[in-house]
C-alpha cells in the first residue's frame, strides 16, 4: 500500500502489509519416492511432446490414454527440440505443475499422478 510522506505531497513511500497470521504453509509432499517417480513421468512426457522420443514409449501402464493423445497431438504441431524442466511442484493429491524451456521459449504444463500412472497432462 502506498502512503504519503509527510510533508512531501508527490513522494510515497510502499508499506507492506502485515503478514497473514492464520494460513499456513503447504504440507511438504511425501517423502516415499512418489516426488522422483512423478518427476520422472512428467520428464517423458515433456521429452515426447517435444518430439524428443516417439509416441509409441509412453505405455499405457504409466500413461492414461488422454496423456498419450494430447502428446500426439502436440507433437504434430511440429515444435521440437531439447526440453529442460526449470521448476516442478507437486501437491497432496498427485497435482504436478511448472516450467520447461524448449527451443528458447517457456512453457507451463500441468500434470496429475495416481499411483504409478501419469493420468493428466497439458503443456499449456
Amino acid at each position: 500500500m502506498l502512503s504519503p510522506v509527510p510533508g512531501l505531497t508527490h513522494l510515497k513511500v510502499l508499506v507492506p502489509q502485515p503478514p497473514f497470521a492464520d494460513v499456513a504453509p503447504p504440507p511438504p509432499p511425501p517423502a516415499d519416492g512418489s516426488r522422483r517417480r512423478a518427476e520422472t513421468l512428467v520428464r517423458i512426457a515433456l521429452e515426447t511432446a517435444f518430439g524428443m522420443r516417439p509416441v509409441p514409449q509412453l505405455k499405457a501402464p504409466q500413461f492414461a490414454t488422454p496423456v498419450r493423445l494430447h502428446v500426439a497431438a502436440r507433437q504434430r504441431q511440429g515444435i521440437r527440440g531439447p526440453v529442460r524442466v526449470d521448476t516442478l511442484h507437486l501437491r497432496a493429491g498427485g497435482e504436478l505443475f511448472g516450467t520447461a524451456v524448449s527451443a528458447g521459449r517457456a512453457h507451463a504444463f500441468t500434470a496429475r499422478v495416481t499411483g504409478q500412472q501419469l493420468v493428466s497432462f497439458r503443456v499449456l
